[in-house]
């Protein structure tokens, strides 16, 4: 299953830019599985992303793992941060599969 990066093609601040950019950056550099769905253009994805967060007024950036929260932007780069990633994403660490 694919990770799922809910973003924003119309961000209001150059830090949500940033933001987006990293996710992307590190979930190519770690090889992860992932898909980009843009809420700006589609308010069923945007409902979706709320849902799933369990909050009526979230915004992007999310990531999602199916249809399980794993969280936003801050706790992302965190778990990145701690070498814990994959257990953020809720998916096997390829590292320690192969030990």
């Amino acid at each position: 299953m694919a990770i799922t990066f809910y973003y924003t093609s119309c961000p209001f601040n150059k830090k949500i830019v940033t933001q987006q950019n990293k996710i992307e950056q590190v979930l190519e550099a770690k090889r992860v599985n992932f898909i980009k769905i843009d809420i700006a253009s589609n308010a069923e994805s945007k409902e979706e992303m709320r849902t799933i967060m369990g909050d009526d007024h979230g915004l992007a950036p999310q990531i999602c793992n199916g249809n399980v929260y794993c969280g936003n932007y801050e706790t992302f780069a965190e778990a990145n941060e701690v070498g814990e990633l994959f257990d953020f994403l809720k998916l096997p660490n390829p590292v320690k599969e192969q030990s």
